[in-house]
């Protein structure tokens, strides 16, 4: 006998839901490893050298400095600190001691060594660390909100710690400008792409 016409459309039900089944697990399996997107954040990351002085969305901000408050710790210790310097007074300020490349946000990492945790083998504090993948976390987390940015680290502490007192009991470990590039300016250096092959840097041992 014939199936009914409900019980074919059952059928075609249980076809459709096992293909749609099938296409989430791909999915799964696709990014159960990582996933292209998140590579091409890592290689399309540059460092700008002009932005404009069009404003960075709170809600962009936020999600940059849930990030940064996500960011591993040795020993989970979570020493270090982030100052946001985005109003027109403070950048005045970090500006008398660096121009920061024309950002309207800059991310300053700070750390306290005595909150860090210390490596008994041979006394080496983890302050360093922690606030650069506190930087690496904030980094790539604005690339991938879609804003240039730049990590600066040619700067002098004792001079940020002067033009902002309120740092004065932390050290100074790096900075970020985020923004969005100046056209014409804020593209990629001819150093961007040099890269070392994998059989320079990796070893397997």
């Amino acid at each position: 006998m014939s199936k009914s016409i409900l019980s074919r459309f059952g059928d075609v039900t249980k076809i459709l839901n096992r293909a749609s089944f099938a296409d989430i697990k791909e999915k799964i399996t696709k990014y159960e490893y990582g996933s292209d997107a998140f590579m091409q954040i890592l290689k399309s990351r540059y460092s700008c050298h002009s932005f404009t002085n069009y404003p960075v969305s709170d809600s962009k901000l936020g999600m940059i400095l849930e990030a940064g408050r996500l960011a591993p710790s040795a020993k989970n210790l979570q020493p270090t600190r982030i100052w946001v310097v985005k109003s027109e007074e403070a950048l005045a300020r970090l500006r008398t001691v660096h121009p920061c490349y024309g950002a309207p946000v800059v991310l300053i990492v700070g750390c306290r060594n005595e909150e860090a945790w210390v490596r008994e083998s041979d006394g080496i504090n983890s302050a360093k660390t922690d606030a650069a993948i506190v930087l690496t976390h904030l980094m790539l987390t604005a690339t991938d909100a879609g804003l240039a940015n730049m990590w600066i680290w040619d700067f002098s502490p004792g001079k940020i710690r002067e033009a902002f007192p309120e740092m004065r009991e932390h050290g100074i470990y790096g900075m970020l400008a985020i923004g969005y590039p100046a056209e014409g300016e804020g593209n990629p250096t001819e150093l961007h792409n040099m890269r070392k092959s994998i059989e320079e840097i990796v070893t397997t041992l």
